[in-house]
């Protein structure tokens, strides 16, 4: 799955981003003509009973959704690359607005698009937002269709299209499921709390085959690799005490994917919600509990613009699995506060290792929230 960010105490736990929506506050006030006090956002106290294509479109019942995808490609040539397309809905009303104006909307969106060129050590990355209405932003109900003006992701069955451009770069992908989905939790349902309800609905398609086109300044390049996507909804709860997290998602060449989330508090302590799932060839997701994983930061990077200071690299001990993760591409850093109010670390990564004692390899994505927002901007060194 994705997922983005460092949480207020207001918000709920696992990804703020695409939560802060400052930029849309200017309109809320228009909005909240058409409220109804007496309705809620439905809230997530058993576990779902899904249904496909159905539960990759929109869950409007839900305050927040996102659509995340990543992936490590190669060209023709054997020149590397990383991609993260991520789409954000967030409601900011429970019932659709009353009033008859085509401007009126319900929920809004937020879409991140970024590319990683490893060989150049480049990191390029934009962000966009719009309101669900006149058909600038928006998301279907009974299949995968969401967009934000011309950024896009579709699907049918098996089968998905993302499509993305930007001044920098442009993406054209097909991704082809090879295996069911990978629910997280208890059959999709991740506990990420204490309350009741401080939970997601949360599920990955980890091994997605992928190809197409990507255009990278005034070159264009046949592309062909391994993508994840990460679909999670639920509504927002208060009073988390999440500052801030790092979540892997991990290819190996055991077959196997890793999906590893860790939840830290103001103070850096791990909070015992944090864990992940182990999926190992045919065999169902194996869920990962707190107490069966270990992990340490191993190098820092500091960020010039930011002064975010982020772990890329790790030591990670899970199920059987030694690992080593590391970057080969340091700044990967996205400043988002025009859209989601964050800055994130999102990029491209490469694993070596053993499990049970036999060699492996692999590669993925890692996301680090709550890093840059903990520094003095003021006091950069």
């Amino acid at each position: 799955m994705n997922s983005v960010a460092a949480r207020k105490n207001t918000l709920p736990i696992l990804l703020q981003a695409g939560m802060a929506w400052v930029l849309f506050a200017w309109n809320v006030a228009l909005a909240q003509e058409a409220s109804q006090p007496s309705r809620e956002f439905a809230r997530l106290l058993a576990p779902r009973v899904w249904q496909f294509p159905r539960d990759h479109g929109k869950h409007e019942e839900f305050q927040t959704e996102w659509w995340y995808y990543t992936g490590n490609l190669r060209s023709a040539e054997g020149r590397r690359f990383g991609y993260q397309l991520t789409f954000f809905r967030n409601a900011l009303l429970v019932a659709p607005p009353a009033r008859q104006s085509q401007w009126a909307f319900r929920e809004g969106y937020v879409v991140h698009f970024s590319i990683t060129d490893i060989e150049r050590q480049d990191f390029f990355y934009e962000q966009r937002m719009s309101r669900g209405a006149l058909e600038l932003a928006g998301a279907a109900q009974e299949s995968l269709a969401v967009h934000v003006g011309a950024w896009s992701a579709r699907g049918g069955n098996s089968l998905m299209r993302l499509q993305a451009e930007s001044e920098f770069g442009s993406i054209d992908l097909r991704l082809e499921e090879t295996r069911a989905p990978m629910f997280h939790g208890k059959n999709g349902m991740l506990q990420k709390g204490s309350q009741a309800d401080e939970a997601s609905y949360y599920y990955s398609l980890p091994h997605l085959r992928t190809n197409g086109r990507l255009l990278l300044g005034a070159d264009t390049f046949a592309v062909e690799g391994t993508s994840w996507m990460d679909h999670e909804f639920f509504s927002s709860v208060k009073q988390s005490e999440v500052a801030g997290w790092d979540w892997f998602s991990l290819h190996l060449s055991d077959s196997s994917a890793i999906m590893l989330y860790l939840l830290r508090d103001a103070n850096g302590k791990i909070s015992r919600f944090s864990g992940g799932t182990l999926l190992q060839g045919s065999d169902s997701p194996k869920s990962l509990s707190f107490d069966a994983i270990e992990a340490s930061p191993q190098s820092w990077w500091r960020s010039a613009a930011t002064g975010g200071r982020y772990p890329v690299a790790w030591r990670l001990k899970i199920a059987g699995y030694e690992l080593h993760v590391s970057t080969p591409v340091e700044n990967q850093e996205l400043d988002t506060r025009k859209t989601t109010g964050v800055i994130y670390w999102e990029g491209y990564i490469e694993v070596s290792g053993k499990v049970k004692g036999a060699p492996l390899r692999g590669m993925g994505y890692l996301e680090m929230t709550g890093y840059a927002q903990t520094v003095d901007l003021s006091q950069k060194n």
